[in-house]
């Protein structure tokens, strides 16, 4: 009994500190700092305390009680280019904002009927979150992303929206092809560099072709299957026609599976 009395003293004790703790203002929210991992393109006009604002930060707030997913998801709606790697509580009363800035990969061409074309363009990233919308023609000048079209897909502009994520049945294709890249190298200016544009037949067999800025084009036979294989072995035979055999600059590099190995044919060399 007398144990049981001191248990309940020790339990009531421990919630009051908790919550003097809580109530603290030395554990209020009192700093929030931005670190950047990468260069800012986009957002270079965009200063920290914009994106602080963004973020619809509760100053005040215990810091033991932040939903850090919830300003996360804050951040990066509200700051489409912007990808937040990590939010870390430091003691007593600060917080800090670990970001990159995102990489553009694909404009992929949809309906737009209220667009002078008939056609809008959406600003796509690695993770395939959508960047931007923008109605003006998007050209294939190492400037801009590859030019993406999805065919028996209807997509218009009216599905997607800045700042969210897609959905599309072939994002896990098309997140494989950027991972790919992103792993052999190839990250904004240089995939810009080597992608005019990519389109994506989409069927039982769905094929892939890439178009590159060199002129070789990279096709993807059955490309559901393996995609980041297939695209490792279109990148690495690519290489070696660029680099030994500058001369062929046209034709297809067509990858395949064959027999449980990944293969792959292209022009012939004289």
């Amino acid at each position: 009994m007398k144990n049981a009395r001191l248990f309940i003293i020790l339990g009531v004790f421990v919630f009051l500190t908790a919550i003097i703790v809580l109530c603290s203002t030395v554990f209020t929210l009192n700093t929030v700092e931005i670190g950047w991992l990468s260069t800012t393109k986009v957002l270079s006009g965009t200063t920290n305390s914009k994106l602080i604002e963004s973020a619809e930060l509760k100053k005040g707030e215990s810091i033991f009680l932040l939903d850090k997913q919830h300003y996360k998801q804050n951040l990066e709606k509200n700051n489409p280019y912007l990808k937040v790697i990590n939010l870390e509580i430091k003691f007593p009363n600060k917080l800090k904002v670990t970001v990159v800035e995102r990489e553009e990969l694909y404009a992929l061409k949809v309906v737009n009927t209220k667009s002078s074309s008939g056609y809008s363009y959406v600003y796509l990233d690695y993770d395939l979150k959508v960047l931007k919308i923008t109605d003006s023609q998007v050209l294939p000048n190492q400037q801009n992303p590859a030019i993406l079209t999805i065919q028996n897909l209807n997509y218009s502009v009216n599905d997607f929206s800045a700042g969210e994520f897609t959905n599309m049945p072939v994002a896990e294709m098309l997140t494989s092809i950027g991972s790919m890249l992103s792993s052999t190298g190839y990250t904004n200016t240089l995939t810009k560099a080597l992608l005019k544009t990519v389109d994506v037949n989409f069927d039982v067999s769905t094929t892939i072709n890439i178009q590159t800025t060199y002129g070789l084009n990279l096709k993807l036979i059955n490309a559901t299957e393996n995609t980041s294989q297939k695209m490792l072995k279109a990148l690495s035979v690519y290489e070696y026609y660029h680099n030994s055999h500058p001369e062929i600059n046209a034709g297809d590099i067509t990858v395949f599976e064959q027999n449980g190995e990944i293969r792959a044919t292209g022009p012939n060399v004289n």
